[in-house]
C-alpha cells in the first residue's frame, strides 16, 4: 500500500497504528517521539513513565519470541528467525487465526504471490525445521519458561499456550496485587500525539491531491535535482529506514553498546537482565521498553517531505523499521537511514568511512558532534553549551557513500534534535545552499554528486537555509 504512490509501506501491519505510554507508534514503523534530545526535561519525565509502564500478556509473549530468535537454536539461521518472527508477528500483532503456505512463501522467501506452493515445498521445508528448532529451545534452554510456542502443522499459526505445571513445583496461591492506578497523564500524552499522527497522515495524503504540482517542484532546482537524483530514481524505490529510539533510550540508561550484529541475530536479549540491573531497571521494564516499536519524531516528521521529494523525481520511498531491516536490503539499492549508530545500528556499516560521530551527553541528555579527525584536544569543540537554559544551535550531519556492495547509494541523516535535523532537508531542497555545498566538494568525472560528509551548524530558532552554516565538508574518495 502506499501514499500517493510515492510513500510505500511494505506491510499492511504498517498502517496499524497502536497507543503505547506516552507515545503512538506504528507496527514496524513509529511515527512520534521517544526521544528529543533538545527538551533534556521531557526527556527524563519520559524516562519516568517507562519505569512505570505496566507489562501486558502481549508484552511478555513478545519478549518470548525474541528470547527463543536470539537463542542459539534459531539465531544461526537468518531464514529459520525470519519465518519465526513473521509468523509471531501476525499472530501477536494481527491476532491471525490462519497463516496459509502461499502468503509464507511471498512475505518470507520473496516467491511471486501465485508461484506454484506444490511443486516448490521451501516454506514446508523451513517450516520443519523450525517446528524441531523450537522444540529444542523449549526442551533445553526455555524449559524454565511458563508459556510454550507451537506451530501446528497443516496451520502455521503458532500457538502459545501454558505449560503444565509440576505439582510437586505448583507455586502456593498468594494473596491477589492491588492494581496500580492509572496516571491520567499518560492518556493525555497520548491523545496529544494521536493528533499529531493524523496531521502526519493527513499531510501524507494530501500529497496524493498535489502530485501533478510535485513533479514541478525541482523543475528550477538544477543542485537539487542532481543530488536528490542519486537517491530517488523512477525505476526503483528508494528505502528509508527509521531509526529504534527504544534501543537507543535502553543504550543511554545501560551505557551499553549494542553492535549491528548484536541487533541484527537479537542476541543483545541475552544480556537484557543484566544491563537492566546495571540501569536499576526492573526486568519486567526492560524487556517491554527495548521491543517497542518506536522511533524519533525528527525521523517520523520528514517522511512527507521525503515523500514529495520522492514525488518530484517520479519515484517512491519504501519506509522500513530498523529491527525489520535486513543486509540483504542495505546491499539492494539506495537508502536513506535516519539517527546515529545508537539509534540505527545499520549505520555502524558506514562509520569507517566517517569522521563525524554523535556522543550521548548523560548531563544534559542529547547528542553531540565530535570530529575525529581532529586531535583528542579538539575531538568535542561542538560539545553544545547551555545559553539561559537552552541551546541556541544545534548541529546536523549530511553523508553520501555507496551502499555495501556498490550497486547504490546511500544518505544519512543524523542531528542533536528534531530542530537540527528538520533543517536538514529544508537546506537539501534550497538550490542555493545545495550549490554552496556542492562548491565544497572536488568535480567527479562522471557528472555526479560526489561521495561526502558535512556538518551543518543551525540556529535552533530558524529553519532558514541561509541560517545554516558548513561548518565541515569532506570529500570521501569512494
Amino acid at each position: 500500500m502506499s501514499f500517493s504512490s510515492r510513500l510505500s509501506l511494505p506491510f499492511s501491519r504498517y498502517l496499524d497504528f497502536t497507543f503505547e505510554i506516552g507515545c503512538v507508534s506504528w507496527n514496524g514503523c513509529s511515527g512520534c517521539g521517544l526521544i528529543e534530545s533538545e527538551e533534556p526535561a521531557e526527556y527524563n519525565d519520559r524516562s519516568d513513565m517507562i519505569r512505570r509502564a505496566p507489562t501486558t500478556d502481549v508484552d511478555s509473549r513478545k519478549l518470548l519470541v525474541e528470547r527463543v530468535a536470539a537463542s542459539p537454536y534459531l539465531n544461526r539461521s537468518a531464514r529459520l528467525r525470519d519465518l519465526f518472527l513473521y509468523l509471531c508477528e501476525r499472530v501477536l500483532e494481527e491476532s491471525a487465526d490462519e497463516i496459509h503456505e502461499r502468503e509464507v512463501g511471498h512475505k518470507v522467501f520473496g516467491r511471486p504471490l501465485d508461484y506454484d506452493a506444490v511443486a516448490d515445498n521451501i516454506v514446508r521445508v523451513h517450516a520443519s525445521m523450525l517446528r524441531k528448532r523450537v522444540a529444542q529451545y523449549f526442551s533445553t534452554e526455555g524449559s524454565q519458561e511458563s508459556i510454550v510456542v507451537d506451530i501446528p502443522k497443516g496451520n502455521y499459526a503458532p500457538v502459545f499456550r501454558e505449560r503444565p505445571l509440576d505439582p510437586q513445583s505448583a507455586p502456593i496461591a498468594s494473596a491477589p496485587v492491588p492494581r496500580p492506578r492509572v496516571d491520567l497523564r499518560i492518556w493525555l500524552l497520548a491523545g496529544l500525539l494521536a493528533i499529531f499522527v493524523c496531521s502526519t497522515v493527513f499531510l501524507l495524503f494530501r500529497n496524493r491531491l498535489g502530485a501533478q504540482r510535485n513533479i514541478s517542484l525541482l523543475a528550477d532546482k538544477p543542485a537539487v535535482r542532481q543530488f536528490w537524483s542519486q537517491i530517488f530514481r523512477p525505476d526503483k524505490p528508494a528505502d528509508i529506514v527509521l531509526d529504534d529510539a527504544a534501543l537507543a533510550f535502553f543504550q543511554e540508561l545501560t551505557s551499553h553498546q549494542v553492535a549491528l550484529s548484536e541487533y541484527f541475530d537479537r542476541s543483545y536479549l541475552r544480556t537484557l537482565d543484566d544491563n537492566a540491573v546495571t540501569a536499576k531497571l526492573g526486568r519486567n521494564i526492560a524487556g517491554p521498553l527495548v521491543l517497542k516499536r518506536y522511533s524519533s519524531y525528527a525521523g517520523a516528521a520528514l517522511l512527507w517531505r521525503l515523500a514529495q521529494t520522492a514525488g518530484a523525481l517520479q519515484s517512491e520511498a519504501k519506509i522500513h523499521f530498523a529491527r525489520d531491516y535486513s543486509f540483504r536490503e542495505v546491499k539492494a539499492g539506495n537508502a536513506i537511514l535516519l539517527g546515529n549508530s545508537r539509534s540505527n545500528p545499520w549505520i555502524e556499516p558506514f562509520e569507517s568511512h566517517l569522521a563525524v560521530r554523535w556522543k550521548f551527553d548523560d548531563a544534559r541528555g542529547g547528542y553531540y558532534p565530535m570530529d575525529t579527525s581532529l586531535g583528542s584536544a579538539d575531538q568535542e569543540k561542538f560539545r553544545f553549551a547551555a545559553q539561559g537554559g537552552e541551546p541556541r544551535e544545534g548541529f546536523a550531519a549530511i553523508s553520501l557513500l555507496p551502499n555495501l556492495s556498490g550497486s547504490g547509494h546511500v544518505l544519512i541523516i543524523s542531528g542533536t534534535g528534531g530542530a537540527a535535523i528538520g533543517t536538514v532537508i529544508d537546506f537539501l531542497t534550497d538550490d542555493h545552499s545545495v550549490s554552496r555545498l556542492r562548491s565544497l566538494i572536488p568535480q567527479t568525472k562522471t557528472g555526479e554528486f560526489p561521495y561526502f560528509e558535512a556538518l551543518l551548524r543551525v540556529k535552533i530558532r530558524s529553519s532558514l537555509p541561509r541560517d545554516t552554516s558548513v561548518v565541515i565538508c569532506r570529500d570521501l574518495h569512494l
